[in-house]
């Protein structure tokens, strides 16, 4: 197989880990079914942090010992991580419950082109979020057209070790989960993991903390836009660069929300080669309206299958 005109050896092939809220159970079928529809060829789901009796069909479960606490969810990861080292994955994507892909996936990039540079670059962290939605406003280094124009998260504030989809070295999410476990009085939160591993990375091997790599979504998406569509994209892009410059300078908390809420800040829908929603299914405790409402335009029939499963819709 060729890579951008040279011989491509094959890449390892990647795990796939999703680990699942204590009570975001009732979403896990849903995340096997659109995986199964969106992404054919995914590897097979490891689902950690819920029973084997509820693991869906085609999954595989990957128990936690009695003396984890379930509400710790770092600690629960810890274990799905640990049980994929022990399988001898290398790399795996890490994608939790309620990050559903919401459209046809480009399943050679996840499967192939991805794997690949994680080896030949080296990377630890590829994000499937892709810097070029409106929600970032990084500087660092993009990479040539080669390497699908990835972008290099080298500076501070850059979006390391988040948890949006991505593609992961199996070591350094491990290394990850051990530094947010550091510190038991944040009881393992995910809010946590990303907080002290976007902001701590003195504590990472260097090649860690050079190894954070994002997408360009544009490049790597199914069915790349036209000039049109490419121009207005950037157009909306760039905008939104300006709307969060002005954020910090509004002077009042309730100011600030509104402007949020007004210009949609978490309204992004990223293409890429896994395409899913910025905010995921949920949103403070209920389905995310963003979510929903584009799932009601685009698919509402797939839609209506997640919002049957609800807690107390049954």
């Amino acid at each position: 197989m060729t890579y951008c005109g040279s011989e491509m050896s094959a890449p390892t092939p990647p795990g796939l880990l999703v680990p699942v809220w204590k009570d975001y159970q009732w979403i896990a079928p849903v995340t096997q079914e659109a995986l199964d529809r969106f992404w054919p060829s995914h590897p097979v789901a490891y689902y950690v942090g819920i029973p084997a009796d509820e693991t869906p069909s085609g999954g595989e479960s990957i128990p936690v010992a009695a003396t984890v606490d379930r509400s710790n969810w770092t600690a629960v990861l810890r274990e799905g991580v640990r049980e994929m080292d022990r399988r001898g994955f290398t790399y795996l994507y890490l994608i939790l419950e309620e990050h559903i892909p919401v459209a046809s996936c480009h399943e050679a990039h996840l499967n192939i082109t991805l794997p690949f540079l994680m080896q030949s670059l080296p990377a630890v962290y590829i994000s499937l979020m892709g810097w070029d939605n409106r929600r970032y406003t990084s500087r660092s280094p993009v990479l040539d057209a080669a390497r699908y124009r990835l972008k290099h998260l080298n500076r501070p504030g850059d979006p390391r070790f988040h948890l949006h989809p991505a593609l992961w070295n199996v070591r350094a999410l491990l290394g990850c989960c051990d530094l947010a476990l550091g510190d038991p009085s944040q009881k393992g939160s995910a809010w946590h993991f990303e907080k002290i591993n976007d902001r701590d990375t003195r504590h990472h091997p260097p090649e860690w903390r050079t190894g954070c790599y994002q997408i360009h979504s544009a490049s790597m998406r199914l069915h790349p836009p036209n000039m049109v569509f490419r121009c207005l994209e950037s157009l909306e892009y760039h905008l939104y660069q300006l709307l969060q410059g002005i954020y910090p300078l509004i002077p009042s908390e309730s100011l600030r929300k509104a402007f949020v809420s007004f210009f949609k800040f978490d309204d992004v829908f990223c293409h890429g080669p896994y395409p899913l929603f910025f905010s995921g299914i949920m949103s403070k405790g209920g389905v995310n309206p963003f979510f929903k409402e584009f799932l009601k335009e685009r698919d509402p029939d797939f839609l209506s299958k997640i919002l049957v499963r609800l807690p107390g819709k049954s």
